[in-house]
């Protein structure tokens, strides 16, 4: 069975950055001493992230004045909200992905629950037939009649027949996904472009952890643990394939997880709001 709509279509579309990684490496060799002795490495990493490291080098600066301060400020709440925008971005379109994966789940069981209730009721009504029309034939005293054997024989073959086809209902939709976002944060090291930068960043570092793992890492770890233990694995690392019911659930769990993690990311953020506002 073909998927009766796209599967992708409009979730990534509009989702497309450009900025070159090499700029964090640029930014992470700018954070001097008093940076370092103001804040944890949570809010280094996120200055990183937001190449706002020059911006918060400059606000800790006690000489300057309240103008430029609030100058400074501004520029950097700034760089906070373009990165929560940039982030709510990617978790709408993993959001639309993980929907859609549902949405075809629910209809793949529905066609496939009328399918079998009709082969069903269609093997209930051959066996009353069978059983009926034996009925007439004995009843009529044609008991030299081979025509009761005949009905019963064809009557078991029909039934058979009826009960092969419900077990041999195809069960699996084809969908493609060329641009597969579990594919591209399971085996890629490289950021897809639709993965905005600073998110692809600090997603991927291991600073903003006291034990050293990133978000990454811990979601790999689960979906390894929980998701990735059984068959559908090609289609759910590749440009699509045939998904059952349950695959179809299981890609959609993933996306799920994916979207809880990469949330997290809003909590940083906060913090590191509140951690500004105390100098100033």
């Amino acid at each position: 069975m073909t998927s009766p709509t796209a599967f992708q279509g409009e979730c990534l579309q509009g989702l497309d950055f450009e900025r070159s990684e090499d700029g964090f490496l640029a930014d992470s060799l700018k954070v001097g001493e008093r940076l370092k002795e103001n804040f944890d490495e949570k809010i280094i990493d996120l200055a990183i992230a937001m190449n706002a490291v020059p911006e918060m080098e400059s606000y800790l600066d006690e000489d300057l004045d309240r103008l430029d301060k609030l100058e400074l400020k501004t520029r950097i709440f700034g760089k906070i909200m373009k990165m929560d925008i940039e982030l709510h971005s990617l978790m709408s379109a993993i959001d639309c992905e993980e929907e859609k994966a549902e949405q075809i789940a629910s209809f793949l069981e529905k066609e496939l629950r009328k399918k079998e209730r009709n082969l069903t009721v269609a093997a209930i009504i051959t066996g009353a037939v069978v059983g009926v029309g034996t009925g007439l034939i004995l009843a009529a005293d044609n008991s030299r009649s081979d025509w009761p054997e005949y009905i019963g024989i064809a009557g078991g073959l029909t039934e058979v027949f009826l009960g092969i086809s419900i077990l041999r209902l195809d069960r699996r939709v084809s969908i493609n996904h060329p641009k597969n976002i579990l594919r591209d944060v399971y085996l890629s090291e490289m950021r897809p472009a639709y993965f905005p930068p600073a998110t692809w960043y600090y997603f991927n570092s291991k600073n903003n952890s006291k034990e050293g793992v990133s978000l990454k890492d811990q979601l790999l770890e689960r979906w390894e643990t929980y998701n990735m233990n059984g068959d559908g694995m090609t289609a759910l690392l590749s440009d699509g394939g045939e998904y059952s019911p349950e695959l179809l659930k299981n890609r959609s769990e993933m996306l799920d997880q994916l979207e809880s993690q990469i949330a997290l990311i809003s909590k940083d953020l906060l913090y590191f709001l509140n951690q500004i506002e105390r100098f100033y």
